[in-house]
């Protein structure tokens, strides 16, 4: 899978019930050939994909295009590819935690 196809799949991986009372518009940066410019709205447990740029995003999230697939595939977790560098958050910490809790992923 690359990154357009993670991207087309992200509303099945969107978990409503986790984002009640998360509001917020979040840019994805994912650099690499296969990258490009995201922004996630999400409002009332509703989450729309847009590409380009947001105006005002909440916070940034900045990763690879292998890891970003890593990450949604489930294959490897949030906190080990902050660690490694390969994924960052340029906002409050507490985002980037709130941001993980609204996705269904794999096992790991």
């Amino acid at each position: 899978m690359n990154v357009k196809e993670t991207v087309a799949k992200l509303p099945e991986l969107f978990n409503a019930k986790k984002a009640r009372g998360y509001n917020r518009v979040i840019q994805m940066e994912v650099t690499g050939p296969d990258g490009g410019s995201w922004y996630l709205d999400v409002k009332d447990q509703v989450l729309k994909v847009v590409e380009g740029k947001a105006e005002n995003p909440r916070f940034t999230l900045t990763v690879s295009d292998e890891a970003f697939v890593s990450y949604f595939n489930g294959s490897e977790r949030g906190m080990d590819l902050v660690r490694s560098g390969k994924m960052k958050f340029t906002g409050p910490m507490t985002e980037g935690i709130a941001f993980s809790a609204i996705w269904i992923l794999g096992a790991k």
